[in-house]
């Protein structure tokens, strides 16, 4: 057994003992390895995404999942967008339940967003063989219309558009009704609309006694899409398997399943969601009830998204990688709601807020770009100034109200902490959005889901990460944390934005998980730390230590070498005031700040030299088997932005100077674009290109070498003790 393979049992072992079954899933994102056009930027939908959803799934069930069905179903609504986005399910029986796949043969669904050649004589056709299959009489199916709307040369007319069966599940039996006799043998008009036939139903026309719940079968851009209406899982299993049955009879292909999927229930009906979120194709895994089991999910996930041309990274202009952008949350729960441990262990919600609360590298380390207070995971010492005060009330609260808790009572005491500064209760680092919201129509599911982390283009790194939040949960669960919280104040983002404190944070976790049983090595976070600090350049020196006190007269000094080492850091963007925007209001963010930490790998060496960045000094403080300090600048000149009177401070001017002669022995120059200040035609077309990007914006300086130097004295601020604010250089 390899040591990650022991950790990982370990993590197992040590929940078994403090009697916590704990299933854990995510929500990676995925995007095309050349990413074009404002659905793979911002903007949820658009003309490709369905059509790779659709290819990933069916890749996936080629790999992993055979006997999955696909349906298409109504995603997330949001305020402003006419219609729900699209989701897609993909579905699969239990092994220990199915005496037959969900659905045998992926080829007859559809599998792309090309348009579809079926005819509404197909339609016909295979709603008569289904009504066959359910042992229901051939005139059950009634014909569909759709209004056409009038155009300059003609009027408004009708034109056939699929069928609809009432149809429903009962004690194990089919059952229809005769719509006919109330609403007439002539074709029923669909309410006007975009939405598929089966949400636009001229329901309101029936009795009260009549039955509402229908499947149709319609043309939507060329393909039969059957729509299922609400049942309960046996119903949806057996009307799934005949509909298969009876396309299989009628020979066709490329069918499109949409509707309703019965109500949620993981253990009975496991399901991968697909959904289009703003920039990304977002991926809700199945839950899982280990990490081993999570590990593998990723594996073919990763697999099959490569096999569509789906990346999970992208690359800026300037050559830096970074993630999908969408974020890859991490959530864990229980078997079923009611038995979640954080119900069922009312101490382990609080300490795990607490824990979070003490480590600021579990905020920072794992994020993608944009965060911080204004972000989609802000912390919550960046919400609101009474936040904490409030929140270690409501931890010891927690605490006291027994077990089995009151479920609506616990979740109350979380819902309106753990928020934004605007009150959304999603937007939150650990979001209890899925506890026991009775607001939302998923939100009583027992989940805690962890926000600040952001979808890795390697799986083994991605799995890390979500083994190392396990582990802080196991460990948790088995000694509670009590601690109160730490006011960070200033320190929060000075500190803990720059790559070797957060290290340091980091390496303390892991030593606390070894001292509670669990072998989590520091060093297995190395690479992911990497690629979220990338190096960006070096100076190596020599510097000469003067002999001991107790050297011999004759004694030399002795030459050590040493480094400074510059690493991309982290700057959260503020949000701005809100703008007018297309008639309403709008609010953005000042993104032309930028923050990098110089490091150098021996302390005594900052006794003989010092760092200038543009003429000012930095402020080493010790850190990582060194000392570090941050540089925080304007990258860019933007409007409208904070502080618009400051120019860009790019490119960074960085040199080493020794104290003794008061002159410069190395420097570079660090561009944050461009170094030949022309725009850049396209993103990087691969990795190699990028880096080649990024390596061309650190350059040397020779012009400055022997030159002398004045040492400014700057003031630091008591926000920016570990942190030159070049903006703040006036105030000296």
């Amino acid at each position: 057994m390899n040591a990650l393979a022991a950790c990982a049992l370990a993590v197992e072992n040590t929940l078994t003992t403090a009697n916590v079954v704990l299933t854990m899933g995510g929500e990676p994102t995925f995007v095309p390895r050349r990413p074009e056009g404002a659905e793979w930027a911002t903007a949820a939908l658009g003309p490709t995404k369905l059509g790779y959803a659709r290819r990933f799934a069916q890749a996936l069930i080629a790999r992993a999942r055979p006997g999955s069905v696909l349906l298409e179903t109504s995603g997330k609504h949001y305020p402003g967008e006419p219609l729900p986005r699209w989701a897609l399910l993909l579905q699969w029986l239990p092994s220990s339940d199915a005496s037959a796949p969900l659905w045998s043969d992926p080829s007859l669904l559809k599998s792309d967003g090309e348009p579809g050649t079926h005819t509404l004589a197909e339609a016909r056709v295979l709603v008569t063989a289904l009504l066959s299959e359910l042992a229901l009489p051939a005139t059950s199916a009634l014909p569909l219309s759709e209004s056409v709307p009038a155009t300059e040369a003609d009027t408004a007319t009708t034109r056939a558009s699929g069928w609809v069966v009432p149809l429903d599940h009962v004690d194990g039996a089919w059952r229809t009704d005769a719509w006919a006799e109330e609403l007439g043998a002539e074709a029923l008009e669909l309410i006007p609309g975009d939405s598929l036939a089966g949400l636009r139903l001229p329901l309101a026309a029936l009795s009260e006694t009549r039955l509402r719940r229908a499947l149709t079968a319609e043309l939507c851009d060329g393909s039969i899409t059957v729509f299922i209406p609400p049942l309960l899982h046996e119903g949806y299993v057996a009307l799934v398997q005949a509909i298969e049955r009876a396309v299989k009879k009628c020979g066709l292909r490329d069918l499109v399943l949409a509707g309703y999927a019965p109500p949620y229930d993981a253990a009975r009906l496991p399901t991968i969601g697909f959904a289009s979120d703003p920039g990304v194709l977002e991926i809700n895994l199945t839950p899982c009830p280990d990490w081993c089991a999570y590990d593998d999910q990723l594996r073919d996930l990763y697999a099959a998204a490569d096999a569509v041309g789906l990346c999970a990274q992208k690359f800026q202009l300037n050559g830096r990688e970074v993630g999908t952008g969408g974020g890859a949350h991490l959530v864990f729960g229980g078997p079923t709601p009611e038995t979640s441990p954080f119900f069922l262990h009312p101490s382990l919600l609080p300490s795990v807020i607490r824990y979070f609360q003490h480590h600021p590298a579990l905020s920072y380390a794992f994020s993608g770009l944009y965060m911080g207070p204004s972000s989609q995971a802000p912390r919550i010492d960046e919400s609101t100034y009474e936040a904490l005060y409030e929140l270690e009330i409501a931890c010891d609260g927690a605490a006291r109200l027994g077990t089995p808790a009151n479920l609506q009572l616990f979740d109350l005491l979380f819902r309106d902490l753990l928020m934004d500064r605007s009150g959304n209760t999603h937007r939150a680092e650990i979001s209890v959005d899925k506890l026991w919201n009775p607001f939302a129509g998923n939100g009583r599911l027992g989940l805690v889901e962890f926000r600040a982390f952001e979808t890795y283009p390697d799986h083994a790194v991605q799995s890390l990460a979500a083994l190392f939040v396990r582990a802080i949960i196991a460990r948790l669960a088995l000694a509670p944390l009590s601690a109160r919280f730490i006011r960070w104040q200033g320190e929060l983002h000075d500190k803990f934005f720059l790559p070797s404190f957060v290290w340091d944070d980091l390496q303390a976790v892991c030593e606390d998980l070894q001292i509670h049983g669990i072998p989590f090595q520091a060093k297995w976070l190395r690479p992911l730390w990497e690629w979220r600090f990338p190096a960006i350049g070096r100076f190596d020196l020599i510097a000469k230590i003067a002999p001991a006190p107790d050297a011999a007269k004759d004694a030399e000094p002795v030459e050590s070498p040493f480094s400074i080492l510059f690493r991309q850091a982290l700057e959260a963007w503020p949000l701005l005031g809100e703008s007018p925007n297309a008639g309403g209001v709008a609010r953005t963010v000042d993104a032309s700040m930028d923050r990098i930490e110089a490091h150098v790998t021996d302390v005594a060496a900052l006794e003989q030299g010092l760092l200038l960045v543009n003429g000012f000094p930095c402020a080493f403080r010790p850190a990582d088997h060194g000392a570090a300090a941050g540089i925080r600048y304007r990258a860019f000149y933007l409007y409208p932005a904070l502080q618009p009177h400051r120019p860009a401070d790019a490119p960074l001017l960085l040199e080493w100077v020794d104290k003794a002669s008061l002159t410069v022995v190395a420097a570079a120059r660090w561009h944050s674009w461009n170094p030949r200040n022309a725009s850049y035609s396209a993103r990087p077309a691969d990795a190699a290109e990028a880096a080649e990007r990024r390596a061309e914006r650190w350059e040397a300086w020779p012009h400055s070498l022997g030159q002398s130097r004045y040492i400014a004295k700057v003031d630091f601020a008591p926000e920016s003790r570990y942190t030159l604010d070049l903006r703040r250089t006036d105030l000296r």
